[in-house]
């Protein structure tokens, strides 16, 4: 196994090596207040949000990577690095994955504030 393991691990180095830089938390998109944008507003807050979450995705994707390749290129890491090195991992997922929760709460409040607003002019509006 270890035979295998070693070349997979070098690989993936390489190819690690070639994100290093890609590794950029990506920027949260502007979301409009509900109440007062349009709809095409919200349209393009909602594709905002769709590609941020994807860039999450990705960041995430090119931090594992990046973990990866520096344990390969450790040697010999301890159980204990090892450990903490899981650990910091998975904080950074946390808190990305939070990210990505909160985004798209905030992004539907505005949804509702711009569907109340919309009700309520069509309530207000006096019948022909």
């Amino acid at each position: 196994m270890n035979k295998f393991f070693r070349p997979a691990l070098g690989a993936i180095l390489v190819l690690a090596s070639f994100t290093v830089f890609a590794c950029d938390y990506p920027e949260r998109p502007f979301i409009p207040d509900g109440a007062t944008a349009s709809k095409e507003e919200l349209l393009a807050a909602k594709n905002g949000v769709q590609t941020f979450l994807a860039s999450v995705d990705e960041y995430l994707q090119c931090v594992e990577l990046e973990e990866l390749a520096a344990l390969a290129s450790m040697d010999e890491p301890t159980p204990e690095e090892r450990a903490e090195r899981d650990k910091s991992l998975n904080r950074k997922f946390d808190a990305a994955n939070e990210e990505k929760v909160m985004v798209g709460e905030q992004f539907n409040e505005q949804v509702r504030a711009y569907n109340a607003e919309r009700k309520a002019a069509k309530e207000s509006k006096p019948e022909s």
